[in-house]
C-alpha cells in the first residue's frame, strides 16, 4: 500500500518538519559522496563505514542463510538509499491530488480496465465476494492501473532504514544534518529508533517473500517507502494477504491477476462483503491506507464505476 503503506504515512508525525526539510536540502551532496566517516588528521585511522555490515550479522543471527545474505549484499545494486529515506520522511498525505482520480478521464480509463480484465475480475469477484469496482478503484489510486510502479529498489529502502539501528550509521547520517538550523538530535533519534525497527521487520518479510517465490531481491522495485507491485503492498502485507491469482505457483504483485486477487483477499480478510454498507466499507478501506481523503476518493470512484 502506498505510504500509506504501504506504512508508511505516519512518518510525518515522527519527526519535526525542520529536520525533514534539512534532509532534502542536503540530499544532493550526501547522495553523491561515498559512505565514509568524517576525515581525521590521520585519515587511515578511521576506515570507510560499511552501512550494512551489522545488518547482515543481525539477519544471519535471526536465521537467514549466511552465504545467501553475504552474496546478496555484495551485489553492486545494493546501496544506502539516502534519497528514498528523505522522500519517505517528507511524505504528506494531505498534499496529494486525489481529485485527479475521480475525473471523467480517470473513470473512463478505469472502465476500460474492467473491460480488459473482465474474465479475471469476474473470477476474483466470485472467489472473494469483493466487488470488481472497488478492486479497480484501489489499483487506479495506487498505481494508475498498474502504470506507476516506482523505481526504487525495495531492498535498498528497507536495508537503509533498518541500518539506522547501528549507532555508527546513524551518526554518519546525523553529522550530515546537524549543521542545519533547528536540527534536533533527540527528535532525530526518536524517528530513527521507530523507523529502523519497522524497516527491519519489513526487510525480513521482503527477503522471505523473495526466497519463497524464487525472486532475486535486487530485481524488485517499488515506491520510495518500499510499497511494491500493482497494489502497492509492503512486505508484511504481502506475507499476510497476497495471493496467486493466476495459479502459476508464485505470487507476483506485478501481475494483474495476482494483484486483483491480493487486493480482494486483503479486503475480505477485514470483512468486505458484496452487500457492504458505506460505514463498514470506509472502515475497511482505512485499513489499506490510514487517510480519510483516500477512503473518500475510493468510495467516489467505486460509486461512479458501479453507476
Amino acid at each position: 500500500m502506498r505510504y500509506h503503506l504501504k506504512a508508511i504515512m505516519r512518518s510525518k508525525q515522527l519527526i519535526g518538519t525542520i529536520i525533514f526539510f534539512s534532509l532534502v536540502m542536503l540530499i544532493v551532496s550526501l547522495s553523491t559522496q561515498p559512505f565514509a566517516t568524517e576525515k581525521s588528521e590521520k585519515p587511515s585511522v578511521k576506515p570507510t563505514v560499511k552501512p550494512f555490515d551489522s545488518l547482515q550479522k543481525r539477519l544471519i543471527k535471526d536465521g537467514f542463510d549466511e552465504k545467501r545474505i553475504k552474496r546478496l549484499y555484495k551485489q553492486s545494486e545494493i546501496k544506502f538509499e539516502t534519497i528514498g529515506v528523505s522522500l519517505f520522511s517528507q511524505h504528506n498525505e494531505s498534499s496529494l491530488n486525489y481529485d485527479q482520480y475521480v475525473s471523467k478521464r480517470s473513470i473512463r480509463k478505469a472502465k476500460k480496465y474492467i473491460k480488459r480484465h473482465k474474465a479475471n475480475l469476474a473470477r476474483v469477484e466470485k472467489a472473494y465476494s469483493v466487488d470488481k469496482e472497488i478492486i479497480t478503484a484501489i489499483i487506479l489510486v495506487e498505481t494508475g492501473l498498474g502504470t506507476l510502479l516506482g523505481n526504487q529498489l525495495v531492498i535498498n529502502t528497507f536495508s537503509t532504514t533498518a541500518s539506522l539501528s547501528d549507532p555508527e550509521v546513524r551518526n554518519f547520517l546525523w553529522k550530515k544534518l546537524s549543521s542545519a538550523e533547528g536540527a534536533d538530535r533527540k527528535k532525530f533519534d526518536e524517528w530513527a529508533d521507530r523507523k529502523s525497527k519497522w524497516g527491519y521487520r519489513e526487510l525480513k518479510a521482503f527477503l522471505q517473500y523473495a526466497e519463497k517465490n524464487n525472486i532475486n531481491p535486487v530485481t524488485i522495485k517499488g515506491s520510495y517507502a518500499g510499497a511494491m507491485g500493482i497494489p502497492q503492498f509492503i512486505p508484511s502485507s504481502v506475507m499476510l494477504h497476497a495471493r496467486d491469482g493466476d495459479k502459476d505457483g508464485k505470487v507476483d504483485l506485478f501481475s494483474h491477476a495476482d494483484a486483483a486477487a491480493s487486493v480482494a483477499n486483503f479486503l475480505k480478510n477485514y470483512g468486505w462483503k458484496s452487500d457492504i454498507d458505506n460505514k463498514k466499507a470506509s472502515e475497511i478501506l482505512y485499513k489499506y491506507n490510514h487517510s480519510k481523503v483516500y477512503v473518500e476518493t475510493l468510495l467516489k470512484i467505486y460509486k461512479k464505476l458501479k453507476g
